[in-house]
């Protein structure tokens, strides 16, 4: 074999076995990047101001009245200082589609929570300005300067007590229960706090801050709670006692008196007495409800179609075919759809000094909601009238 025959098959060999090599870049570290711990800080007031309400109004907004709310300043109940913030609204009111206040605290400039973000918290200080409260419907809102929300529900857990009354209590709701995932809150440039409103209240709250905060670690020992599943029927709501007392709107003001009651009962020692009267008074929404999930949502969606709102009820008026009264639900979007207490609802088709049952079907509610994340059961009271409510359930329709 000639020279030149023999360097042309070593080129096409060199090239075969080339082609059949991958060459794969090498680092001398292949390591993974740890992520950077956050270190608690020792002073919140060197990385962002803490004071976001303290007697000065010059950075709030909405303290006007409108048709939803009355808010103002007011020297004559504080906790600590000159002022509090005087707070009465009514989101059923007519014309009502948002309540709110905000407080663009540190003449608005841009705030950077992200460093104390795990180690910080919302504090304020609340009182009723009239009897017991066993709910707070204040959702916190923050919101940056470019659009962006996250919210926080200022729950029972987050209180000292376990009811709001006449006397002051601190609430501390955690910036890291904020849900910032949908409106896509932008921590690193915060414009303002926002309180909205729901339901309806009358409260006085002072001294809103920032302040260094940690949950105490759960002890190993304790295991999440396994709730029961709240939509296998029936479902109690109301028997002697609502559901883990996880009730709201039971207060007694100019407007309505809703508590229970051992003078009336079909079976057990107590039944809801409800009296109301809205007529020509600027009552705020006259309503009252109960979760029965613990405040976790309650997908309902699958037995819509075969399931009933139920309950006992004894009105102290004469007989009439309908009542001023709505049951339904509210979601966790605050939609809520209820039905009218009309004769189609009540056994013997009409109410009166007798205890008779009402059994409103899930499928009559008003589309609108979001049954997959239903928040808790209402009943919506319009005019006046006075009747007790006993054996509050949800039940099957004995059909498929």
């Amino acid at each position: 074999m000639s020279r030149s025959r023999i360097y042309l098959l070593g080129l096409f060999l060199c090239g075969s076995l080339l082609s059949c090599v991958q060459i794969k870049k090498a680092s001398l570290y292949d390591g993974t990047e740890p992520a950077e711990k956050k270190v608690r800080p020792t002073d919140i007031s060197l990385l962002v101001e803490p004071l976001i309400f303290d007697d000065d109004d010059s950075d709030m907004w909405g303290l006007e009245k409108d048709a939803c709310k009355e808010v103002r300043l007011t020297s004559e109940v504080t906790y600590s200082g000159a002022r509090a913030i005087q707070l009465d609204w009514n989101r059923g009111a007519e014309g009502c589609d948002w309540a709110g206040i905000g407080i663009g605290w540190d003449g608005y400039a841009g705030k950077d929570l992200t460093d104390i973000l795990d180690f910080a918290a919302v504090e304020f200080y609340v009182r009723t300005q009239e009897g017991k409260s066993f709910g707070l419907p204040i959702v916190l809102t923050l919101e940056d300067y470019s659009g962006g929300m996250g919210f926080s529900y200022t729950g029972n857990k987050y209180f000292e007590r376990t009811t709001i009354d006449e006397q002051w209590q601190r609430v501390v709701v955690p910036l890291n229960t904020f849900d910032s995932s949908k409106l896509g809150l932008d921590y690193t440039n915060i414009k303002q706090l926002q309180l909205e409103l729901q339901q309806s209240g009358s409260f006085y709250l002072d001294n809103i801050r920032l302040i260094l905060y940690e949950a105490p670690e759960v002890e190993p020992w304790m295991e999440e709670e396994v709730l029961p599943d709240p939509t296998a029927l029936p479902v109690t709501l109301f028997d002697d006692a609502f559901s883990n007392d996880n009730s709201w709107g039971l207060i007694q003001d100019a407007c309505q008196s809703i508590e229970l009651s051992q003078a009336e009962r079909t079976e057990g020692e107590r039944s809801v007495k409800v009296a109301w009267d809205t007529e020509g008074k600027e009552c705020s929404l006259v309503a009252f409800g109960v979760s029965w999930n613990k405040w976790h949502p309650v997908d309902i969606s699958a037995i819509r179609d075969k399931a009933a709102i139920q309950f006992s009820i004894k009105s102290t008026g004469v007989g009439a075919s309908d009542l001023p009264i709505r049951v339904g639900f509210e979601d966790y979007d605050r939609a809520k759809r209820g039905a009218l207490l009309g004769s189609a609802y009540v056994s013997g088709g009409q109410y009166g000094s007798r205890w008779e049952t009402v059994t409103v079907p899930l499928a009559d509610l008003p589309a609108g909601l979001d049954l997959t994340r239903i928040k808790h059961l209402f009943f919506q009271l319009e005019g006046r009238g006075e009747v007790y409510i006993d054996e509050l359930r949800l039940v099957g329709l004995g059909r498929p």
